[in-house]
């Protein structure tokens, strides 16, 4: 199951009116990113069409990677592991299905992708091993990080029926799922 390749898409030419404060800083950020302003632009609204607008449909939140990291080492171990259950078992399932319209491997692999890219809370790899696939997320977020994601990811392919191989570390969580 490695990640679909996705033909290039094909762009067509659209103007808007925007605010000229809102054009500053994108040719401002598009100069320090060393990219154009129409590559910039086409990511932010890639972030929103791929991710934002679903995010805001359950209420999501973004935190600083400081406040985020406070919060988890100050929590209690079991509630944070009730927490990733209970949101496993029902968070994934409505992103993909407002995303893509089902609840499969391919579309809960997807919302992993997408949590890693769009919301920054780990980096994602994937290989393809000859036993199955394999997901490596690292993160700085701390080993209750690591417990929350594999109870959430536990619960999340559940609900497809599916028992990956979840091996973890202070930073890293490594999802194993057998192949075909």
């Amino acid at each position: 199951m490695p990640a679909p390749k996705t033909p290039r898409s094909k762009t067509v030419p659209k103007s808007f009116r925007i605010d000229k404060s809102a054009l500053d800083a994108v040719e401002k950020e598009a100069a320090a990113q060393q990219v154009s302003a129409n590559t910039l632009v086409n990511q932010i609204l890639t972030q929103f069409s791929e991710f934002d607008r679903y995010a805001k449909k359950i209420s999501t939140v973004k935190p600083s990677g400081f406040i985020f990291r406070g919060l988890l080492d100050a929590a209690d171990i079991d509630k944070i592991i009730e927490l990733a259950k209970t949101a496993g078992s029902s968070i994934p399932q409505a992103f993909v299905v407002a995303k893509s319209g089902k609840v499969d491997i391919d579309s809960l692999l997807d919302h992993l992708r997408s949590l890693a890219l769009y919301a920054h809370l780990y980096e994602y790899s994937e290989n393809l091993d000859p036993r199955g696939e394999v997901v490596t997320m690292i993160h700085e977020f701390g080993l209750n990080w690591s417990i929350f994601l594999v109870h959430y990811i536990t619960a999340m392919f559940e609900q497809v029926g599916v028992s990956p191989k979840l091996e973890m570390s202070d930073r890293s969580v490594i999802l194993s799922l057998p192949g075909e």
